[in-house]
């Protein structure tokens, strides 16, 4: 909840921050901060992963590019969360 819902307080438009900031506090939505990789840790400038906006699709397209790019929570963060705010 702490790194999750401040991504949202602090990174969200207006109209993200209306329509999810509600959800996280109720907790409608379970969410993760991915930011660490499995290859490096929490190093931020060594991220691998990608996110490429599709205007077609308007969503991201999130690349990890190789096994050491995989994302990586410490407990069960990652197994319990349904939303992520994912650090590329």
């Amino acid at each position: 909840m702490t790194m999750f819902h401040r991504c949202l307080e602090k990174f969200t438009t207006p109209e993200q921050h209306d329509k999810w900031v509600p959800k996280s506090l109720q907790y409608d939505i379970h969410g993760c901060y991915a930011q660490t990789e499995i290859g490096h840790g929490s190093d931020v400038a060594g991220l691998l992963t990608t996110a490429t906006y599709d205007k077609k699709t308007d969503e991201f397209v999130i690349h990890t590019p190789e096994p050491k790019a995989t994302k990586w929570w410490p407990g069960e963060l990652g197994r319990l969360a349904n939303y992520a705010v994912v650090f590329a």
